[in-house]
C-alpha cells in the first residue's frame, strides 16, 4: 500500500514538473496579461516541494486509507495542472497566431504580399510625424497592363503582378516600403532618401522590369511609369506628397513611360 501511495504522488509530481515549461512559455508571451500565470508558476514550484515532502513522509511509514486518499488527490491535482497549462498554452498560442494573421491580412495585399494601401498610409503618417525626416515617394503604374489581362487572362495578369512585386521588393533599400495600392498601381516610400537616391531606385526598378516575364508560352516585358516626389520639398502632408508623385507619374506615362520628378510646371 505504501508503494501505491508513493507511485500516485510521483505521478502527480511528474504532472507538475511537466506543467512548468508550458506555464513558463505563457509567461513569456509579449503583451500578454500574465501576472496570474506567474503566480501559478510560483505555486507549481511550491507544490513540487510539497509533493517531495509528502513522498518523504510516506517512506517507511504505515499507510492508511487517509494517506492513500491524499496521495490520489495529489496525483489528480498534478495531472489537472498539467492538462490545464498545456491546453491553455495551445489555445493562447493559436489566438496569438490568429491575431498575427489577421493583422498581416489587414495590412498586406494578399496577391503580392506587399503592403496594402492602409499600411502605406500608416507608413507615410509615421514618417511625416517626425518633423526632421526626409523621404521620397514613388507612385508607379504598369504600362499597357490591361492588354495582358485582355490577351492572356486574369490568371496570367495576376502572375505578372506577383513577379513585378517581387522584383520591386528586391530592388528597395533596407528601410524602403513597397505597396500595391490596387490594380496595377504600386507605390514606394524611401525613408531618408532624397530625389537623387529616388531616381537611382526608379532606374533600378525599370531596369529589372526590362527582363522577360514568362507567361504561358510568351515572354513579356512590362514597362512601368514612375512619378517621384520628395517630402517636405513637394508637400507637407500625405495627400500632397501622393498627389504630386501621382501627377509626375501620369506625366511620365503620357510621354515616354519612364520616370518624372514632380515640379510645379507639371500641374
Amino acid at each position: 500500500m505504501s508503494n501505491i501511495a508513493i507511485a500516485l504522488v510521483i505521478t502527480g509530481l511528474l504532472g507538475l514538473i511537466s506543467a512548468v515549461m508550458p506555464t513558463h512559455q505563457i509567461c513569456n508571451i509579449p503583451d500578454h496579461q500574465h501576472k496570474g500565470w506567474v503566480l501559478l508558476l510560483t505555486m507549481i514550484f511550491m507544490f513540487i516541494f510539497g509533493y517531495l515532502g509528502y513522498i518523504w513522509m510516506l517512506i517507511d511509514r504505515d499507510i492508511g486509507t487517509l494517506e492513500l486518499i491524499v496521495a490520489t488527490i495529489f496525483c489528480g491535482g498534478g495531472g489537472f495542472v498539467f492538462v490545464i497549462s498545456r491546453m491553455s498554452k495551445e489555445t493562447i498560442f493559436k489566438l496569438q497566431q490568429t491575431i498575427h494573421e489577421k493583422h498581416y491580412q489587414a495590412h498586406h495585399d494578399l496577391l503580392t504580399n506587399l503592403a496594402n494601401r492602409h499600411q502605406f498610409y500608416e507608413e507615410l503618417d509615421s514618417l511625416i510625424s517626425n518633423e526632421h525626416h526626409i523621404f521620397s515617394c514613388l507612385m508607379m503604374d504598369l504600362n499597357d497592363f490591361k492588354m495582358v489581362n485582355d490577351t492572356l487572362g486574369h490568371a496570367e495578369g495576376d502572375h505578372v503582378l506577383q513577379v513585378v512585386a517581387k522584383r520591386i521588393q528586391r530592388i528597395l533599400p533596407k528601410r524602403g516600403v513597397a505597396a500595391r495600392l490596387g490594380g496595377d498601381e504600386f507605390a514606394v516610400v524611401l525613408p531618408g532618401i532624397t530625389l537623387q537616391g529616388a531616381i537611382e531606385v526608379s532606374q533600378a526598378i525599370q531596369e529589372t522590369l526590362n527582363k522577360d516575364i514568362q507567361c504561358e508560352n510568351h515572354a513579356l516585358v512590362i514597362g512601368i511609369s514612375i512619378g517621384i516626389a520628395e517630402y517636405p520639398k513637394h508637400g507637407t502632408n500625405k495627400k500632397e506628397i501622393m498627389k504630386h508623385a501621382d501627377i509626375a507619374m501620369y506625366k511620365a506615362k503620357a510621354t515616354d513611360g519612364n520616370y518624372r520628378v514632380y515640379s510645379s510646371h507639371l500641374d
